[in-house]
């Protein structure tokens, strides 16, 4: 989200990449094997101008985030959306496009945040428990200020129970949103997110922050670090919802730049030289920008499966199932990796949902714990 007030349905990066062979693995909350060599290097698309598959769901999603658990999808979205009101809503199935009924992951909300301005879930499998993080507007703020949450439940559908207080919210630098989790092929979590200097129409350029979790996926075991900001014209003074993949051997940054309601609104991707950056830009345009499938294609997120890498977005304005009407669809894009970069490939389904993954015991297990920034 780009920092307003406004209904949105986001989607988190509870699947991160990591482009080695099977026996390596991804994020243990997607449930999910890396990527093999040949998945990353798929044929450019021939319809660069209509690039994504299109899943109407009967619900407003923007920022939709895919995830697996145990043999089945998860597509988590944010609060709101025309006829349904809901704090994370949630659907599963175990096909791409085959979901079932919509439900509420996080029935009550903190106290600290104000009903109707739920959004960017993110969840992530830590140890017997799973965590969501999300953003919510805090109760009383003027201007109207976001933070990022946690809550924990038993499984990937809930019900999820929130924490009393704000997980991050970097007050002095207007708030903070759009949580992300990597895990890393030494099974290291990070947390990524965005500082949100664009409250309330303000120019102040933003930032994208890193840090690494805690083995419970509730505290930082060293300080945060910016690790990108905007240096590109197509960005204006805005990058947001980012999401982190590593792929053979590089870590590469997706993120949104731009204002969220707008047709420059697009998605663009950085290398980075590790999880807690820099991160640098290698091209000058983003990744996908506005083309025939509708304006303002952003806050994306990422999926990968051994067969693969896709990326998930809503636009702005949608041509389906009805032009700059409700309910906007699902888009989904298949990834490859080349010598330059990412780049858009031809189409290709997710496989079914693999089972559960045993996640990897991190390398260096850290004792430390430090609180998130709030204030």
């Amino acid at each position: 989200m780009a920092g307003t007030v406004s209904l949105a349905l986001v989607a988190s990066a509870c699947t991160s990449a990591t482009a080695q062979p099977p026996s390596s693995t991804g994020n243990p909350g997607a449930g999910t094997l890396a990527p093999t060599v040949a998945a990353v290097d798929p044929p450019v698309t021939t319809t660069p101008s209509s690039p994504a598959q299109i899943y109407p769901v009967g619900h407003d999603v923007s920022d939709p985030f895919l995830t697996t658990w145990n043999g089945r999808y998860y597509l988590i979205a944010s609060e709101g959306g025309p006829g349904t009101i809901m704090n994370v809503p949630m659907l599963s199935g175990t096909a791409v496009g085959g979901w079932g009924p919509i439900f509420d992951a996080m029935p009550s909300l903190p106290a600290w945040s104000a009903p109707g301005f739920t959004w960017a879930p993110d969840l992530h499998h830590f140890g017997s428990t799973f965590v969501l993080y999300f953003t919510a507007l805090v109760k009383s703020t003027s201007p109207a200020m976001e933070c990022i949450g946690s809550a924990t439940g038993p499984s990937p559908q809930g019900p999820f129970t929130p924490a009393a207080k704000p997980f991050i919210c970097q007050v002095s630098q207007g708030g903070s949103i759009d949580p992300r989790v990597f895990t890393d092929s030494d099974g290291t979590n990070w947390l990524l997110w965005k500082s949100d200097q664009n409250i309330a129409g303000a120019t102040t350029p933003t930032k994208i922050w890193s840090a690494p979790l805690t083995g419970d996926g509730l505290a930082f075991t060293a300080p945060p670090t910016a690790i990108l900001q905007p240096s590109q014209s197509w960005q204006g003074t805005i990058v947001e919802s980012p999401d982190l993949v590593k792929v053979q051997g590089t870590y590469w940054l997706f993120y949104s730049g731009n204002w969220f309601n707008t047709p420059s609104y697009a998605t663009g991707a950085a290398r980075c030289a590790a999880p807690a950056g820099p991160c640098s830009e290698t091209s000058s345009t983003p990744l996908v920008a506005s083309n025939a499938q509708g304006a303002g294609p952003g806050e994306e997120s990422v999926y990968s499966s051994a067969a693969g890498v896709w990326l998930l977005y809503t636009p702005w304005h949608s041509d389906s199932p009805q032009y700059d009407a409700s309910p906007r669809p699902v888009a989904m894009v298949r990834l490859g990796f080349g010598t330059t970069g990412p780049y858009l490939a031809t189409w290709a389904d997710p496989p079914s949902p693999p089972a559960v993954v045993v996640p990897p015991t991190p390398a260096h297990p850290s004792s430390v714990r430090i609180a998130p920034p709030t204030s």
